[in-house]
């Protein structure tokens, strides 16, 4: 069967971007090798101080764009229902660290690492870097425009981190982000994420967060109806299932599990909430007692994990 492309036009900085990992995931779950998403790297701050987005204060000044930041990131969560952290002061940006290109350059970097060393690991992978990249900068704090910062998480995903550190700084990724910088502008990217559908050479975009149903409405339409999300037995919400998805991903928020497997939302509380989603406090607590999961606090939310994977703890703030 032919395959849908997503192309993801993302910063790993951006909240919204974060947000969207569940909807993105559960595409991947729900689509079985029907769809294959690739990420192009928009670069969405080139200095702090040269930056202004007036509608949430950031930009200029640096603490108070941090400030702000952090302000506009927990707004957001309890919508998305990714977690954010939860400290008093974020620290990314500084006098030294301005700018968000750092962290795209990382992205690259993982994608092009095994081809430039010839190497091949087991867990190197530039998805899963990825995420640890996001959850590092939005959950843990962690100043990721550091460049020692980006080659320890490469680190913990399987990568030398001084040869990831040295392609850090090469020229070839330099060109590549210049590359997807151009792409950006030819599809006219103003936000990210915004999101590239292409099947049999017809192609549709989504701009802004977009919501799993969405997406399945586009997909539908764009492949007249022949390509919808599976419907067997491991995609109901049961206890087997959840379970199985949870050991697949080695770690999970709760809006994951919920976007995945469909539970609705209930009454008014945050996203991040375990208790927002219809079943899941009731599949997670029966989990838990049967010591299959934990759940560990995590910025503002949960983590739900295996019981023998390891969580890895916040990077250093400094």
């Amino acid at each position: 069967m032919k395959k849908i492309k997503i192309t993801v036009f993302a910063d790993p900085v951006c909240t919204w971007c974060w947000g969207s990992v569940p909807i993105l995931r559960a595409i991947e779950f729900r689509y079985p090798e029907m769809v294959d998403i690739s990420y192009v790297m928009g670069g969405m701050i080139d200095d702090i101080t040269k930056y202004s987005n007036r509608r949430l204060g950031i930009g200029g000044d640096i603490e108070m764009s941090n400030r702000n930041m952090l302000k506009a990131w927990g707004e957001a969560s309890a919508h998305h229902g990714m977690p954010v952290c939860d400290t008093e002061r974020l620290h990314l940006f500084s006098e030294e660290h301005r700018s968000t290109i750092p962290q795209n350059l990382a992205y690259i970097v993982a994608t092009v690492y095994n081809h430039k060393f010839g190497e091949t690991s087991a867990t190197a992978c530039p998805k899963r870097y990825l995420r640890r990249l996001q959850e590092a900068t939005a959950v843990d704090a962690a100043r990721t425009g550091d460049f020692d910062t980006l080659a320890d998480l490469a680190a913990v995903e399987g990568y030398e981190p001084g040869k990831f550190k040295q392609l850090l700084e090469s020229r070839e990724v330099h060109r590549i982000f210049e590359e997807d910088k151009e792409t950006c502008r030819r599809y006219d990217v103003q936000t990210f994420p915004t999101f590239l559908l292409e099947y049999k050479g017809t192609e549709t975009m989504l701009r802004g967060y977009t919501t799993f149903n969405a997406f399945a409405d586009n997909i539908k339409q764009l492949t007249y109806g022949k390509i919808h999300p599976a419907d067997e037995p491991r995609f109901q919400p049961t206890t087997e299932n959840v379970l199985a998805f949870v050991e697949h991903y080695g770690s999970v928020y709760p809006v994951e599990i919920a976007t995945a497997f469909s539970l609705q939302r209930t009454g008014g509380q945050s996203a991040v909430n375990i208790e927002s989603y219809a079943l899941l406090p009731d599949i997670t607590e029966e989990l838990v007692q049967a010591g299959k999961i934990m759940l560990k606090p995590r910025g503002n939310g949960f983590i739900v994990y295996p019981k023998n994977h390891k969580v890895h703890s916040s990077l250093s703030l400094d």
